[in-house]
């Protein structure tokens, strides 16, 4: 009996979070705004994440995420991108302060405040999340646990 119980509430558990985490169609005009600020985009996946809508999409080879306000404003974008992508202020800034890095992700991030790029480093045997202006100023070193 104790079994069927805790195998039920696993279900009921798996049940609700996949349901929390249901993607959502956005309204319409989300849906055409969109389309106007993104028109080459693929494979478009939306949902819904802190009070925003959010599209997850491929654009010129690239992982993308936009995300609009309840006024279907864009407010903000993050994109995957490579190492040798980013600006050579904030290439030469990274090479300077970690000379012997590998990058397992380099994101863009582009809203209100301008352009920055987040990193996730690893030096030898350290890792890091890094984030850094455009003009190659460090804003956050953060070292992270393996």
């Amino acid at each position: 009996m104790k079994k069927i119980f805790l195998s039920l509430s696993l279900i009921m558990t798996v049940a609700t979070a996949s349901f929390a985490n249901d993607a959502r169609d956005p309204d319409p005009e989300v849906k055409e705004v969109f389309k106007k600020e993104f028109p080459g985009a693929q494979s478009v996946v939306w949902s819904e994440q802190d009070g925003f809508y959010k599209a997850t999409f491929i654009l010129a080879n690239h992982r993308t995420i936009a995300y609009f306000d309840r006024y279907y404003e864009l407010v903000g974008c993050v994109r995957d991108i490579f190492y040798d992508q980013l600006p050579i202020t904030v290439m030469k800034a990274i090479d300077k302060k970690f000379p012997t890095a590998s990058f397992s992700e380099v994101r863009e991030i582009t809203n209100d405040d301008g352009t920055s790029y987040l990193l996730k480093i690893e030096e030898g045997s350290k890792k890091y999340k890094v984030k850094v202006t455009s003009e190659g100023s460090f804003t956050e070193i953060t070292k992270v646990n393996k």
